[in-house]
């Protein structure tokens, strides 16, 4: 019964980790709002409450050493993980986007987790586990509340990043309004992005579904 049991739960977790390399697919492709979708099977992988095991302990995965790839670059927020990307033509002329790349860091899973910040406001720091939790319980992952944290909106809104005014002549009307500050307003979905290649990165070098 417990290797049945055990099966199980390796099954599923190849399936959430089918599900993120799926999404990853598609947000590289330009749809972003996959994110949302990566902050419901991360949440599902890694978080636990009274009411509910995460696959990573039901596996029992920290027990046995398992450990996380972080990419974190030694500043402490946001910087570790994403860069601007400017496309005058565009109607959003500036986004964040994913490092991604191959310079990993070992970390627990529960640093990983829930100590190493990725995000700074007003002299807090959040973690993975708190912006993966605020976009699936609050933001459409798996559920949508009318209000959203205060700090999950400052990352929204992006005016901590590089801002773009317009004073451009174009061929045609301009892209995007001219005059107007323009911020990056897809740092939450580029984070998770990001989350999600540390994940898949880990899962792959440290074979964790193995019988």
């Amino acid at each position: 019964m417990e290797k049945l049991i055990k099966r199980r739960l390796l099954n599923k977790l190849e399936q959430q980790v089918l599900f993120i390399r799926n999404s990853c697919e598609l947000f590289d492709r330009g749809h972003e709002e996959e994110a949302l979708r990566l902050a419901a099977s991360l949440r599902i992988v890694f978080h636990d409450t009274d009411r509910s095991t995460s696959l990573v302990r039901h596996l029992k995965l920290e027990e046995t050493g398992t450990r996380m790839l972080s990419t974190a670059r030694g500043h402490g927020d946001w910087k570790d993980y994403l860069a601007h990307k400017i496309d005058l033509t565009s109607s959003e002329p500036v986004k964040m986007t994913p490092m991604l790349g191959n310079n990993f860091f070992e970390r627990s899973i529960e640093d990983w987790w829930e100590k190493e910040t990725v995000f700074v406001h007003n002299g807090t720091k959040y973690s993975r586990r708190t912006i993966v939790l605020s976009a699936a319980n609050k933001d459409g992952g798996t559920h949508v509340d009318a209000t959203l944290e205060k700090y999950y909106e400052v990352l929204c809104a992006g005016e901590y990043a590089i801002g773009i005014t317009g004073d451009l002549k174009f061929d045609g009307p301009p892209p995007f309004p001219q005059g107007v500050t323009f911020f990056p307003k897809n740092a939450h979905l580029a984070l998770l992005r990001q989350f999600a290649h540390e994940v898949l990165a880990s899962v792959r070098h440290f074979a964790w579904i193995k019988e």
